[in-house]
């Protein structure tokens, strides 16, 4: 078990990594376009699925290749730091979007650094 936890700690580290590193080369290979908050929708708002209690942000923007286009956030973390009609930038490739906000960009990778250290940690306990 400690083997276990010690490999899985490690292999998150090394995702923490490597996630990090992508999304920083994402966004400086990508085009950066500014966007609008048009609205705080529920993720799930149809009725043939369980509906969510969680809202994220829908967003408005200009796709360089495509023109006017909306975007619905994939977490809904980021809601409750911007209103309807703030300003935001989001870095397009193609048809990835991924918001620029240093909070969006370390979210993902902070989690599993921290899951990874968790692990380690127990590694040791045991």
């Amino acid at each position: 078990m400690k083997i276990y936890c010690l490999t899985i700690g490690i292999s998150l580290l090394v995702g923490s990594a490597i996630l990090l590193l992508h999304r920083i080369l994402f966004i400086y290979r990508a085009k950066t376009v500014n966007a609008v908050v048009v609205d705080k929708i529920f993720r799930n708002a149809s009725t043939e699925t369980r509906s969510s209690r969680a809202k994220v942000l829908k967003l408005s923007f200009e796709h360089p290749a495509s023109g006017p286009t909306s975007y619905v956030c994939d977490t809904s973390i980021l809601t409750m730091l911007f209103d309807v009609n703030d300003k935001l930038q989001l870095s397009i490739v193609g048809n990835k979007v991924l918001i620029k906000h240093w909070f969006y960009v370390i979210l993902a990778p902070a989690t599993l650094l921290t899951l990874g250290i968790l692990c380690i940690n127990g590694s040791y306990q045991l």
